[in-house]
């Protein structure tokens, strides 16, 4: 029997195994690796934020994917050794004949001076659950949301939560008694989607009255405020933030990363340096070969990508040639 082994268990991890268990069945183990035991479905985060959503009904236990044949273990990965075929983590040794690499980014909040001590990681399951207590408390105020830097998962997130914050308090009578903000280092509201939607995006918050600031620079948190550069600060009586998002560390050093640290897959293919070895969703840096910027990282993207590997991984495994090819299909 062939062994896949997957690295990560968020959305293109879990696509990725499912698809290929399914094509597959008995004839392909397929082994899914994560420190966490839980997957979160982070595209409801935004409305878990405002209550619309509870925990339970955004989670599941990785475990559960036993019931579909799909291996889990739960554990760090800790050294990936390419040229044996093989990945180590805290509960022991994993071969592979194919390896889907899809661990997604860490959240580095410590790279930004008082992140940590005053704001809210708007990206974060346990701080949203935070962000829910305290927006139900509040009464009057400013809130601010920063990004912090470039690039950031699922880039329309923050005016989605924006938005649902002015519908949160307006309808609950308060919304002339809060101020929103939103502090992007973006020139301007979804880049990647063009001008049009750009300025139909400043439009609409411009229309609810949420404060934009763009080609923003946060150098640091403080108790009541964002600092910015030149000097500027962005006052809040609450503060939700996005933190900068890195590769994992393991990742990194072994000849699978570029420039920026993330990893260098095919375009069309998801595939590495390293035959059969794939890597899929944000952990990847893949330009758009028409202005060369890194294609947007998010769940959508993951999940085709994912698609398009466990059904070559299929062909590869029963002696066919790969015809499936990823063209950067979004919803």
């Amino acid at each position: 029997m062939q062994r896949t082994l997957i690295l990560g268990g968020g959305i293109g991890g879990i696509v990725a195994a499912t698809v290929l268990k399914r094509a597959m069945g008995k004839d392909m183990d397929v082994t899914v690796v994560d420190k966490c035991p839980y997957h979160f479905y982070t595209s409801s985060f935004p409305l878990l934020m405002i209550g619309q959503r509870k925990p339970e009904q955004i989670t599941r236990r990785l475990d559960g994917l036993e019931r579909k044949g799909i291996n889990f273990v739960q554990a760090k990965v800790t050294g990936l050794h390419l040229s044996e075929n093989s990945v180590s983590t805290t509960k022991g040794q994993h071969a592979y004949n194919y390896l889907i690499i899809a661990l997604g980014v860490e959240y580095h909040p410590e790279t930004v001076p008082g992140f940590a001590e005053y704001a809210y990681d708007a990206y974060d399951f346990h701080d949203l659950l935070k962000i829910r207590k305290a927006l139900s408390q509040m009464k009057k105020g400013r809130i601010a949301l920063f990004i912090s830097s470039l690039p950031y998962k699922c880039p329309p997130a923050p005016y989605e939560m924006m938005f649902l914050l002015d519908q949160y308090f307006r309808q609950k009578g308060l919304r002339n008694s809060i101020q929103l903000a939103l502090i992007t280092p973006d020139f301007s509201p979804e880049p990647l989607a063009g001008p049009l939607v750009g300025e139909s995006v400043r439009k609409m918050l411009s229309e609810k009255g949420i404060e934009l600031r763009t080609e923003a620079k946060v150098l640091a948190v403080e108790e009541s405020a964002v600092v910015l550069d030149h000097g500027g600060k962005v006052p809040a009586d609450l503060l939700l933030g996005i933190a900068p998002h890195w590769t994992h560390n393991v990742l990194r050093n072994i000849g699978l990363t570029d420039g920026d640290g993330w990893v260098t897959a095919d375009q069309h293919t998801l595939q590495t340096g390293y035959p059969g070895v794939y890597a899929i969703g944000d952990v990847t840096g893949i330009r758009l070969p028409v202005i060369g910027v890194l294609a947007p990282k998010a769940g959508i993207f993951a999940h085709y990508q994912a698609e398009v590997v466990a059904r070559n991984i299929a062909l590869l495994a029963t002696g066919q040639n790969p015809t499936f090819r990823y063209t950067g299909k979004g919803a």
